[in-house]
């Protein structure tokens, strides 16, 4: 067993909230789970908030109705409005904040060195935050060796990891990243409120849990 092992399942389902459109069927079981009983009390990391979030999530999700998750996944991550946090790690550590950027080459190293493959949409980032967790968990599964998953994390997603979800759960909760982009007109999202939460509070645990010490670098957003 890898030390890592016990990060696959979590990875897995934060990626696919971050990366899948909620209406599409890759995203069902992420969903389904959020749903259960048992997600909270299950959440390995960031207790007791953790459990708090997940609740939160599957609340919203209840209230709102998929088709407007599905609305608000593309207010985040498609547009065709102003992205209020692009999910993308070069608009974050290149110094011209483009995507494509410095990150995106960093990203496609690694997944040669690890012999990661993925079929990705043409001309797609590889450095998007959700896509990045998948990645992890692939890795963790596949037998990626520790001190790759613990270089992705440091290097690769947490050096703007956090940037990134200030930005997206400020937005998500109708802060002034959401005006910026949307205007005032746009109600707020409270299931990718809770979800961002959610993702903060699992990277700060894994940090601490594991000892892991991100690179630092100058953020350019």
């Amino acid at each position: 067993m890898g030390a890592y092992d016990d990060i696959a399942d979590a990875a897995a389902v934060l990626g696919t909230l971050f990366y899948r459109d909620p209406a599409s069927d890759q995203a069902q079981p992420a969903l389904s789970w959020l749903e259960s009983q048992e997600a909270g009390p299950a959440w390995a990391f960031g207790q007791p908030y953790a459990a708090k979030a997940i609740s939160a999530a599957a609340n919203a999700l209840e209230d709102e109705g998929l088709q407007l998750v599905h609305e608000d996944f593309n207010r985040f991550f498609v547009g065709p409005y102003k992205l209020p946090a692009p999910p993308w790690g070069s608009v974050y550590t290149d110094p011209e904040s483009v995507i494509f950027g410095n990150e995106t080459l960093a990203v496609r190293q690694w997944m040669r060195d690890n012999l990661v493959k993925m079929n990705l949409p043409e001309r797609e980032p590889e450095d998007q935050f959700g896509l990045m967790l998948l990645m992890a968990s692939w890795g963790v599964r596949n037998g990626v060796a520790d001190e790759e998953i613990q270089r992705l994390f440091e290097e690769d997603l947490l050096p703007w990891a956090f940037r990134f979800l200030e930005l997206f759960v400020d937005a998500a909760a109708g802060g002034e990243a959401a005006r910026r982009s949307w205007g005032d007109d746009v109600a707020p999202s409270p299931f990718y409120q809770a979800v961002g939460q959610l993702a903060r509070l699992t990277l700060e645990d894994w940090q601490t849990r594991y000892g892991w010490k991100s690179r630092e670098i100058p953020l350019s957003r």
